[in-house]
């Protein structure tokens, strides 16, 4: 077990402390950001959902879907000299509406046994004293390589241990443990609590992941942030992150750059690991509603750009296609535009379309292309409704081109 010593020397080595006045956040757009944003349940303390998928693969003639409903109750006491524990009980069920057939289930929104279930979420303990804040157990959290990626019934929670500091004006200090995953993407059930070396592909006991990140926020239209992963076993992981605002009279740019490298550690056990994978995205936002984007990502390593335990942090992540799924090194683009109806009278509807490529250097080996369409409409606090239908070309010789359609309605409310 590594001491959490040698891990502030890091801090202090690769993560600048400024001081400022603090700004609005700048934020980096990413379709697949988006459309898995975990709407705020500060005024809530429940969740109901209702979801539908379907997924046709062309070549095979393969047809599966499924319908589900689930949520959450979320329950948090008092704080008491700055403590306080919360818990939240998370179900899905299928209501029994699905196909005899389980090859004509599609079990993204199910337990490995496509079926409906119920699990304890989330269980910590929260301690906040002036500017420090330390939450210990299981949680839902969202760091460029580890993330909630709610595109599903149930997102991915994790078994943590954060500590986070804000004495420095615009700056965010966060130290930390990942131990554990549950959700959709955790690789072996849903709704079981599982070792992160696990998801990851590896068989053997390690310490999992220990992270160091510093966000600054301070200088006015400018937001960085740096994020160090020690995946024990596995790979030293660095991420960076820049986000500038320009205003202008007629739009609003965004620019966004960033750098994600990964190199094998210690045992080595998921083998030889080397990314170096860059970006750039521009957004250009438009009194009208109107919302342009565009976005390029690139990897230079030996292995192709590192996974994640989420949707990932690369700009050009799409609806089901990210740069990461290509294997060996590669690259990726995209283009789009999105629309928000408020200033037709639909307010809280907004709809986009866009087109990426992701392929490696070798394109016989991989090359696809995405086609994503994407409804989300917002009532207030309570409802949100999201519409994704996703197109995906295989130009390889294996042509396995396939359709996918999901609809996500979430009401929240008050349990007590």
């Amino acid at each position: 077990m590594k001491s959490f010593s040698s891990f502030l020397l890091t801090a202090a080595v690769i993560l600048p402390l400024v001081a400022g006045e603090s700004t609005t956040p700048v934020e980096i757009t990413t379709v697949r950001g988006v459309l898995s944003k975990v709407e705020p349940l500060e005024h809530t303390t429940g969740q109901i959902r209702a979801g539908y998928i379907d997924l046709k693969m062309n070549r095979c003639d393969s047809h599966n879907n499924a319908f589900a409903v689930g949520g959450h109750v979320h329950l948090n006491s008092k704080r008491w000299q700055g403590m306080m524990v919360g818990v939240e009980g998370y179900f899905v069920e299928d209501l029994g509406l699905q196909s005899n057939n389980p090859d004509k289930v599609n079990g993204d929104f199910f337990d490995k046994d496509k079926e409906g279930f119920a699990t304890l979420s989330q269980a910590f303990i929260d301690g906040k004293w002036g500017h420090t804040q330390i939450k210990i157990g299981r949680q839902m959290i969202d760091t460029p390589h580890a993330d909630s990626d709610d595109i599903r019934m149930m997102p991915n929670y994790f078994t943590a241990y954060l500590l986070t500091n804000t004495d420095c004006e615009g700056l965010t200090l966060t130290l930390g443990q990942i131990d554990q995953m549950a959700g959709w993407e955790n690789g072996v059930d849903a709704k079981k609590f599982v070792p992160v070396e696990k998801t990851l592909g590896s068989d053997k006991k390690t310490d999992g992941i220990y992270l160091v990140s510093a966000v600054y926020k301070g200088f006015e239209k400018l937001t960085l942030q740096a994020w160090y992963y020690d995946i024990d076993d596995i790979a030293d992981v660095i991420y960076l992150e820049a986000g500038y605002e320009l205003p202008t009279n007629w739009a609003t740019f965004t620019f966004g750059v960033q750098y994600d490298t990964a190199k094998e550690r210690g045992d080595e056990v998921l083998g030889d690991i080397d990314s170096r994978t860059w970006g750039v995205s521009v957004e250009t936002a438009f009194e009208n509603g109107l919302t342009l984007l565009t976005a390029y990502n690139a990897d230079h390593g030996d292995t192709g750009a590192f996974g994640s335990l989420g949707g990932g942090p690369f700009f050009t992540s799409l609806e089901d296609q990210t740069l990461d799924a290509v294997g060996q090194k590669g690259e990726a683009w995209i283009a789009g535009a999105g629309y928000d109806l408020a200033g037709l009278g639909l307010e809280g509807l907004n709809m986009g379309v866009v087109y990426g490529r992701f392929a490696a250097d070798k394109t016989d080996d991989y090359e696809t292309a995405e086609t994503d369409i994407a409804l989300k409409y917002v009532i207030g606090e309570r409802f949100t409704a999201t519409l994704a239908y996703a197109l995906i070309d295989d130009k390889t010789d294996a042509d396995e081109d396939y359709e996918q359609f999901r609809v996500i309605l979430n009401y929240n409310f008050k349990a007590l």
